[in-house]
């Protein structure tokens, strides 16, 4: 990582300097990968101002602060800096998280044959994965789309309380339903 002091109108003291290097080791903490930090130091009469510009792979951070001594500028500036990395990771871990529940299609895990179960006791996978969209029906149009699939299993929506149900063909042939509770 390289780190650059610029000073406009004034020399770059010790104190802006420390400030600056400690608070960046907070600041790497939080963004991995910084590649090049340029920190502008400036004095205008009565005010002291400090910029500090941050570049890592996917991001470039820029902010600025005035004060009225350098030093309290340059570890304020950092400060900030430290914030906006904080929120712009934790909007990306949001969107990432966010994105897996966007979707409204229900997903039905498929049936687990016993030589896999058996294969691996205590730790169970998954063969067979299906997307499904419930459409609302009556349980007697289930039972005749069911029939006509030939499936052995099929998730709807009653049309009636608008609640998810799934239609099962049992072992010993005949037909179950599980509804919601309540």
């Amino acid at each position: 990582m390289e780190v650059e002091f610029t000073g406009r109108q004034t020399e770059v003291p010790a104190a802006a300097r420390a400030a600056v290097t400690r608070r960046l080791d907070k600041l790497q903490k939080v963004l991995h990968g910084i590649t090049h930090v340029h920190v502008v130091l400036a004095a205008d009469k009565h005010r002291r101002i400090a910029e500090v510009t941050v570049h890592s792979p996917h991001l470039k951070l820029t902010a600025a602060e005035e004060s009225d001594e350098l030093a309290l500028a340059a570890a304020s500036v950092m400060d900030r800096l430290v914030r906006q990395a904080q929120r712009h990771l934790g909007r990306h871990r949001g969107r990432k998280r966010s994105s897996a529940r966007r979707g409204t299609a229900a997903v039905w895990s498929g049936i687990l044959s016993a030589r896999d179960v058996a294969a691996a006791p205590g730790s169970t996978r998954v063969v067979q994965t299906s997307r499904v969209l419930p459409k609302p029906m009556s349980v007697d149009e289930a039972i005749l789309e069911l029939e006509a699939d030939g499936e052995d299993l099929l998730v709807f929506r009653d049309s009636g309380t608008d609640q998810l149900h799934i239609l099962y063909k049992r072992k010993d042939g005949r037909l179950g339903v599980i509804e919601p509770e309540g």
